[in-house]
């Protein structure tokens, strides 16, 4: 397993990486126990700040564009997949995967790469895993950035699966054809359910149907074309909805009382907290009420900013506040 080391900033190093990932100065997998290996890569400056960046999901993974925020010229920064995610193994693993495993799967990461701080970076569930790892360990982050706040409540999951289709009805209509009335009242029980407890077809014809709903609300909200090409899902699409429904239906393994209790506890950490006015996934009035507990944090609101990073204003906002923190 490669350990980490130093690589000197280069002289001539793109400000932005390309649409797929340019060589990492080290990358492999981590083993954190329980039959979990995390995948990890390093990239930019190995001798510069450290920044670790904590994907949404639950069960998503990292991708190229995250590294589009960072000066690579001077910055260092880890990527990894969290367990059951994306490069990491065993896919789908859903023992040992709880909150809990996570944060301390962070620290772990950091202690591996011999990092002695870091700022971290997180987006939507990203952000509230953040919230928690700076809760935990305030005295290893030099900063924390959090981009579309998620507070994991009953009240956001009610309102992503049940109320979102006052503004995307037709998008609602579509993954709940067919269904029940108890099964319409209770959207994440049913694909959850379809998804830990159904067929093999079963399983693929739920994450098929979260895809859809997910990329017609995006599309809604930011005005954006049908993507083209087919939105069937594939294994690696089946595994990242286990995870997430596994994630989503347990309310994450924590709570709002949680999150604004690890807010406290790391209020010595500079941080700022990005969020748009035009969020749909999550309300922006999470980012108002996490601010609450986190006297420390500057709260930034994106005009019509929506949810996703390839938002050019949030994506703006991301590189101003990474260059204002670090």
């Amino acid at each position: 397993m490669p350990k980490a080391f130093p690589v000197p900033c280069p002289s001539s190093f793109p400000a932005s990486s390309p649409a797929s990932f340019p060589e990492p100065l080290s990358d492999g997998y981590l083993s954190v126990g329980d039959g979990h290996r995390l995948y990890f890569a390093e990239y930019g400056c190995g001798d510069g700040p450290a920044a670790v960046v904590l994907h949404g999901g639950p069960g998503s993974s990292c991708h190229a564009g995250m590294l589009d925020w960072f000066d690579l010229s001077r910055q260092r920064v880890v990527l990894f997949d969290q367990r059951g995610a994306g490069r990491s193994l065993p896919a789908a693993l859903l023992t040992h995967n709880r909150t809990s495993d996570l944060i301390g799967d962070i620290e772990r990461l950091r202690e591996h790469l011999q990092i002695t701080r870091w700022m971290v970076v997180g987006g939507s569930w990203g952000a509230a895993l953040g919230v928690l790892y700076a809760g935990r360990h305030p005295a290893r982050l030099s900063a924390l950035l959090l981009r579309g706040v998620f507070l994991t409540s009953p009240r956001e999951m009610t309102w992503f699966f049940q109320s979102l289709q006052a503004l995307a009805p037709e998008a609602w209509a579509e993954l709940t054809s067919g269904w029940r009335r108890a099964q319409k009242d209770n959207v994440l029980q049913f694909l959850t359910a379809l998804l830990q407890n159904g067929t093999v077809e079963q399983q693929r014809d739920a994450a098929t149907q979260w895809r859809r709903y997910e990329n017609a609300v995006m599309q809604a909200m930011t005005g954006a074309p049908a993507s083209p090409g087919s939105v069937e899902a594939d294994p690696a699409a089946v595994a990242k909805y286990m995870v997430q429904s596994h994630y989503l239906s347990q309310g994450c393994f924590t709570s709002e009382r949680e999150l604004f209790r690890a807010a406290r506890n790391a209020a010595t950490v500079p941080a700022i907290l990005i969020h748009g006015t035009g969020d749909w996934i999550c309300p922006p009035e999470n980012a108002w009420r996490l601010r609450r507990f986190m006297p420390q944090a500057e709260l930034r609101w994106i005009d019509g900013g929506t949810h996703t990073p390839a938002d050019t204003a949030i994506k703006a906002a991301l590189t101003q506040a990474i260059r204002d923190l670090g």
